[in-house]
């Protein structure tokens, strides 16, 4: 399995594909990307798209930023779940972080993702110190436009890399 950055052919495989909802979030992470802050990390096997992840430069809760200076694993996604997908990119994540010199590495999930939950565990994410973060995201159409909109309470982790 290779872990890498989106390129731009990437990004139009993935859009021509996607689902209209989706296709606003593939651009929202390519931009991302392009920005400079931070990573939209594909995972490839066999030369299909098996999952991806959004690796922020920085958390996007404020309160964990006061705190902590972490790079953040951001929607987490694995085409094929309990194949080594997730742990892959979660560590392609963790060794990227390191790089930046980051001294932990932390995510959000949610209290119901139990999956996710048992994961993040196994590979050594923790509860931080604070309270409980909202993740607020749109849903939007192909052009843009707001769907819905999210708050959903999640149990934030950390996981030390030095």
């Amino acid at each position: 399995m290779d872990i890498r950055p989106a390129t731009q052919a990437d990004l139009e495989r993935l859009i021509a594909s996607a689902e209209p909802a989706s296709q606003h979030h593939l651009r929202e992470r390519w931009e991302t990307q392009h920005r400079g802050d931070g990573l939209f990390l594909l995972a490839h096997r066999d030369g299909e798209v098996v999952g991806h992840t959004m690796l922020f430069s920085r958390s996007k809760y404020a309160e964990v930023r006061a705190a902590h200076d972490v790079a953040e694993i951001n929607a987490l996604h694995a085409y094929v779940p309990g194949q080594g997908v997730g742990t892959a990119i979660i560590r392609a994540a963790e060794a990227i972080a390191v790089d930046w010199a980051k001294p932990a590495i932390g995510l959000a999930v949610e209290a119901d993702n139990a999956g996710a939950r048992r994961l993040y565990d196994r590979l050594g994410y923790r509860p931080w110190d604070g309270a409980d973060v909202v993740d607020t995201w749109t849903e939007k159409d192909a052009e843009g436009n707001v769907v819905r909109s999210h708050a959903d309470p999640c149990t934030y982790l950390l996981k030390p890399l030095v």
